[in-house]
Parts: structure tokens; C-alpha cells; sequence
């Protein structure tokens, strides 16, 4: 799945992209300057659970905040993201 062009359409600018080491979450969105961070461990996760990473901090470009209409966006996009969410939460996090 190209991931970009899912939330180009509604707006969004390709944001520069930086890898670090964190320690509390997968991603990242430092809106105010268009920049996405990424989790270096992330490097360890199959690729369609780093695309859910992606694509949630992408819809952070369009809801600033996780409410019902951040999520609401996220399913309608990527309809099984709790499940690329649940793999990286308890069976990746494991591998680290």
C-alpha cells in the first residue's frame, strides 16, 4: 500500500521524515513543521505495520488530536488498523 497518496488527496503536504530512537511510542507528528518521527525499532516490524504508523501520524495532519473523528478518519482509511496496531503492541514489542 503507497501510503502518501491515501491523505494527499485531503490536503496533506509530504512531510519530511526522521528516524529515532523512542522509547514510549512507534511515530510521532510535529505538525507545526511537517515532520513525521519514526521509531528506529520499527525497522523490526512487518511492512504493513509500519504503513499503520504512517498512516496514523499522516492523519494527524488532518486531526490534531486521537478523538472519535481522528479514529472515524483512521477506519475509513485503513479499516484494520487495530489489528497492525495489536501486532505491533504485543508481538513486536516482544522481539525488541
Amino acid at each position: 500500500m503507497r501510503i502518501f497518496p491515501v491523505v494527499e488527496k485531503y490536503g496533506v503536504k509530504k512531510p519530511a521524515i526522521m528516524i529515532r530512537t523512542m522509547k514510549a511510542r512507534w511515530g510521532s507528528c510535529i505538525k507545526d513543521k511537517g515532520i513525521i518521527v519514526l521509531n528506529s525499532e520499527l525497522i523490526k516490524a512487518p511492512k504493513y505495520c509500519i504503513e499503520y504508523v504512517v498512516l496514523h501520524e499522516l492523519v494527524h495532519f488532518i486531526h490534531r488530536d486521537h478523538n472519535a473523528d481522528f479514529y472515524d478518519f483512521l477506519t475509513s482509511l485503513m479499516p484494520d488498523w487495530r489489528e497492525r496496531k495489536r501486532i505491533l503492541d504485543e508481538e513486536v514489542i516482544r522481539s525488541l
